[in-house]
């Protein structure tokens, strides 16, 4: 969580680059929505290899962790990850 606004009596936060990174790679591997946002974070490969054991959790599907994989695998091609 970031600090967006700090007052007398009230607190704003907002996630973090890397909670927002979750969130939006979450949604394109569950619902298949949020590419563009994805994209638009240009996250690095690092980056994506710290989100892969979190997204992969996510869901009890015995095929999940398979459809991570290669929905991250698709993203890193698009980001030119050397894929």
């Amino acid at each position: 969580m970031q600090v967006a606004f700090e007052g007398e009596a009230l607190t704003l936060t907002t996630l973090g680059r890397a909670d927002l990174l979750k969130t939006k790679l979450f949604e394109l591997c569950d619902r298949g929505t949020d590419l563009a946002d994805c994209i638009a974070l240009a996250p690095t490969a690092e980056e994506l290899d710290e989100a892969q054991p979190w997204l992969e959790e996510q869901d009890a599907h015995p095929q999940w962790s398979d459809h991570v994989r290669a929905t991250l695998h698709d993203l890193r091609a698009r980001l030119d990850h050397g894929i």
